[in-house]
């Protein structure tokens, strides 16, 4: 029998995939720039596990943002979107203040994302977010925790 899991998805550029079980393992996947490698990791992933949902951040974009950095993002997020539908695994798109509502500790930073990098180290203790750059991987981790929240709320 498969364990249930969730995935969570921050589409950026230093973004990662990250896939949370009912029985609280955890895997993250680094943004790997090529599509046939979050393939290959979603492929495991689905022989391994009963993935029950999606959170695929919604993102838009912000001001100041620059037209090619824009589009490359966009890419991304088409990208993420592409080979979730691809998989036939059902997905949401929770904006960042929705899947952060009630789960970010507003005092645990300065900025958003010492905020979300202190929350999952708190919820995930052994997950590997040691350095600054790991934000990321901690709202993969946090919106992988969020849509299990949801799918058992």
């Amino acid at each position: 029998m498969f364990s249930k899991a969730f995935i969570g998805i921050d589409p950026g550029k230093t973004g990662a995939a990250a896939l949370i079980t009912d029985e609280g393992t955890h895997e993250i996947l680094d943004y790997p720039g090529d599509p046939s490698l979050i393939v290959a990791k979603f492929t495991e992933w689905k022989l391994h596990h009963h993935i029950v949902m999606v959170a695929l951040e919604k993102v838009s974009a912000r001001p100041g943002q620059g037209v090619v950095s824009m589009f490359s993002f966009g890419r991304n997020l088409g990208t993420w979107e592409g080979i979730i539908s691809a998989f036939g695994i059902p997905f949401m798109m929770p904006t960042p203040r929705q899947w952060q509502q009630g789960l970010i500790d507003q005092k645990a930073g300065g900025d958003p994302k010492a905020r979300s990098l202190n929350t999952a180290r708190r919820l995930f203790p052994d997950a590997e977010l040691s350095r600054k750059k790991d934000h990321g991987r901690a709202d993969a981790l946090l919106m992988a925790f969020w849509a299990r929240r949801q799918w058992t709320n």
